[in-house]
């Protein structure tokens, strides 16, 4: 008869469940945010975002093979935010109010996180080999901007902005807010004037332009 063999225990750490991977990668990009911003992209090591995050080394490479990956991983989470604070303006804006709205909302949104501003569009985007793809392609970020587009149509269809293609009308507004948070930001040194008066009167402008 034969003997069981004793069951072999495996050693090493646990498996970690998905609820804690993504608490894990939610450390890992907001310590990557603070760092980018007080020391600048080039001046940060992987190894000082994981000693930071508080994980290993090994454990940041494996969600992010390098700094690249982890910066559009910081790009990517920061669109989200955009365009879910925008889906809100929308659906609580007045119809005849929504492009002016929206607007405001990109540009407000970039305001009140300059630091997070500098790190999507002060630092230059690099493919990182033949197969690599730019992150606004990649993420599709003009693509998810549509919220600008379906607004514009949708005052195109009561009369309110003229015809012409809304893709070429949402481009003017993305250049416009764009300068705004791009001078309000980058050039604090500048006397704009009132912040408010400046992205308001600058935002009805671009959208008389339209009509």
């Amino acid at each position: 008869m034969k003997t069981p063999s004793p069951k072999t225990t495996r050693r090493g750490r646990p498996a970690r469940s998905d609820q804690q991977a993504e608490a894990s990668r939610s450390l890992i990009v907001e310590s990557a945010r603070k760092l980018f911003a007080a020391e600048g992209y080039e001046g940060v090591s992987m190894r000082k975002i994981a000693a930071i995050a508080q994980c290993s080394p090994a454990a940041l490479y494996t969600l992010f093979p390098n700094k690249r990956q982890l910066l559009r991983g910081i790009w990517e989470e920061l669109f989200f935010e955009l365009l879910v604070q925008m889906d809100g303006v929308y659906a609580s804006a007045a119809a005849q109010d929504r492009v002016e709205a929206i607007c405001l909302a990109f540009v407000d949104f970039w305001l009140q996180r300059q630091d997070d501003y500098r790190a999507i569009f002060m630092i230059e985007d690099r493919l990182q080999g033949e197969q690599d793809s730019y992150f606004v392609d990649s993420a599709q970020v003009m693509q998810r901007m549509a919220i600008f587009r379906r607004s514009i149509s949708e005052a195109q269809a009561r009369g309110e902005l003229r015809a012409g293609d809304p893709v070429e009308m949402q481009n003017v507004l993305l250049c416009g807010v764009q300068g705004i948070a791009l001078n309000l930001i980058g050039m604090p040194e500048v006397s704009w004037g009132d912040p408010d008066k400046l992205k308001r009167a600058t935002i009805h402008a671009l959208i008389t332009g339209l009509r």
